[in-house]
């Protein structure tokens, strides 16, 4: 095994992903999506090949000794199960880096960013679970959110700015990535993104704001910019308790949080009252919760491990006390 080899794909992976990260988060590159799935793909490509030649594998292709197998290749290759959700997020994104040079416009970010989100939390893991190396020992984990222009837009602006290819192709590819995430409730595979609207009596409350006109013929204007919570509360509580719990492995600490633990901390820390933190979406009566959450937890447990076992504690004495 080459282990300097190894080390430096290892090291151009991290680069690669890094640039990733700072090509879709900067407001000024037009070219963020596409820029994104070509050094996703590449960041992905060298993890899975040096993972190869840590096991003592060809990155080869047998009858081309010259040329190394593809990333496709390599996916397979390292997951063996068609249905691993880990594969099919890095095939979709393969498939948006084989067709971005004509077909993708800046209008599919909605579409492709839940896939690209679970994307880069994937190859964290996976980084990690292979060769133990923490990529936020480079970036902090609340970069790692990926950032989207939030404008809506018609399939008649579509066709009128690309054409009909593009607007077909714009529509076959939406309809098939919603099919998939409605088909595929797993955060690994697609970080689910849904558009809720709150009316809220109280202006200070609100992220938009609109007025009843007595003798208008609209009742309301059009809401076209809104802060959209789901994209800053994207995530899952079971989710959070996995990430928090890979973030602290990395850093020696090994801790299974229960969703019970998670309720003690959300008590004792009023998590839930703080949309910093937590955010519940009307419509569906459900909790959202943010990056900020994850950080919170994560520094929360690296200065007290044993904090759980204190709020049981303390917990037990109040009952006592009550009793």
């Amino acid at each position: 095994m080459n282990n300097e080899l190894i080390n430096n794909f290892l090291d151009k992976s991290e680069e690669a992903f890094l640039m990733a990260i700072e090509i879709y988060n900067k407001p000024t590159i037009k070219y963020r999506l596409e820029g994104f799935a070509f050094f996703i793909c590449n960041a992905w490509e060298l993890l899975l090949k040096a993972k190869m030649l840590q096991n003592g594998e060809s990155i080869y292709y047998p009858d081309k000794p010259n040329r190394t197998i593809s990333l496709s290749n390599c996916v397979a290759h390292i997951f063996t199960n068609d249905k691993d959700p880990v594969r099919k997020n890095l095939e979709i994104i393969i498939s948006l880096r084989n067709t971005s040079t004509h077909f993708v416009i800046k209008e599919m970010d909605s579409i492709y960013l839940p896939f690209m989100q679970a994307n880069v939390l994937n190859y964290s893991q996976k980084l990690f679970d292979f060769f133990g190396r923490d990529i936020t020992e480079k970036i902090n984990s609340s970069f790692m959110t990926l950032v989207i222009n939030n404008e809506s837009i018609s399939d008649e602006e579509i066709l009128s700015r690309y054409g009909d290819n593009i607007l077909t192709r714009y529509n076959k590819v939406k309809n098939e990535t919603e099919q998939i995430i409605t088909e595929n409730s797993n955060e690994k595979l697609a970080i689910q993104i849904d558009l809720n609207v709150k009316i809220v009596k109280d202006k200070d409350e609100a992220k938009t704001t609109f007025r009843i006109a007595k003798d208008g013929e609209d009742p309301v204007r059009i809401i076209k910019e809104i802060k959209d919570t789901n994209l800053t509360h994207c995530y899952k509580q079971k989710r959070i308790r996995e990430i928090v719990e890979d973030n602290l492995k990395r850093k020696g600490i090994t801790i299974k949080i229960t969703q019970y633990d998670l309720g003690l901390l959300c008590d004792k820390f009023d998590l839930k009252g703080n949309e910093k933190y937590y955010y519940k979406h009307a419509l569906t009566n459900s909790w959202g919760c943010s990056q900020q959450l994850v950080d919170f937890l994560t520094e929360l447990f690296i200065k007290n491990p044993n904090i759980i076992n204190e709020l049981k504690e303390e917990k037990s004495e109040k009952k006592e006390i009550q009793a």
